[in-house]
């Protein structure tokens, strides 16, 4: 179906993990030429700018996993207005365990063009240097905070034969790793912590070995098993 040429466009711009050199020009380019960009957290974009040295004159739009409803709303409305929008998150790719699905999904309904900006991700990042085979993938981003539920989750994946990803707070990672051991025994994992940044650390080795390795550590994390056949 044929766009509204009436309308703006929406942009899904990738933003750098840690590294600022990250940063295409690309999205440097939209990012200083466009009217409105919504973003997670106003501050931390606006420091993102200043270390990048990009100069901006749009609009923030707080657009986060709180008032995403209710913003997609406003956003819409700014777009069939004839605005060109950029959605953006406080790291990596939008929609990839972050907000942006109602924003994008009545994008689609009314025909709003949607022009993906590509760039970081923790995800492809880690996958890029697995050293292992990542086909076929499954994709979990966060698993619940509540034990029972993610143990559960787990479980109902127990046979799966490909590499299971998952993102994971520094809170919960020892006891997501101790549960991905009890469904998952001697799998191979990789975990990617702070990647990109002054602390960048991975691991490689057994889930078990990896229990003791995450003792201590900080950051944000990114796993890939690879369960045992």
């Amino acid at each position: 179906m044929p766009q509204h040429r009436s309308a703006g466009t929406l942009y899904v711009v990738a933003l750098p993990l840690g590294n600022v050199a990250d940063l295409s020009n690309r999205a440097r380019e939209i990012l200083q030429q466009i009217g409105f960009i919504a973003c997670e957290d106003t501050r931390k974009l606006r420091e993102l700018f200043r270390r990048a040295g990009l100069h901006s004159n749009a609009r923030l739009l707080v657009h986060n996993a709180f008032n995403e409803k209710n913003s997609a709303a406003g956003l819409i409305a700014l777009l069939k207005e004839g605005n060109d929008v950029a959605l953006v998150s406080d790291a990596g790719t939008p929609h990839v365990s972050d907000p942006g699905v109602h924003l994008l999904r009545q994008c689609y309904v009314d025909n709003i063009a949607v022009v993906p900006v590509p760039g970081p991700s923790a995800l492809t990042a880690l996958l890029s240097i697995a050293p292992f085979a990542t086909e076929p993938l499954l994709f979990l981003g966060f698993l619940s905070p509540k034990p029972g539920r993610r143990q559960n989750t787990l479980q109902h994946y127990s046979h799966f034969t490909g590499s299971i990803a998952l993102y994971e707070s520094v809170h919960r990672l020892r006891q997501c790793l101790a549960d991905i051991a009890s469904v998952f025994p001697n799998a191979e994992i990789l975990i990617g912590r702070e990647m990109t940044k002054t602390h960048e650390e991975f691991f490689w080795g057994k889930v078990e070995d990896a229990i003791k390795w995450a003792d201590g550590k900080k950051g944000e994390f990114t796993l890939l098993i690879r369960p045992t056949s």
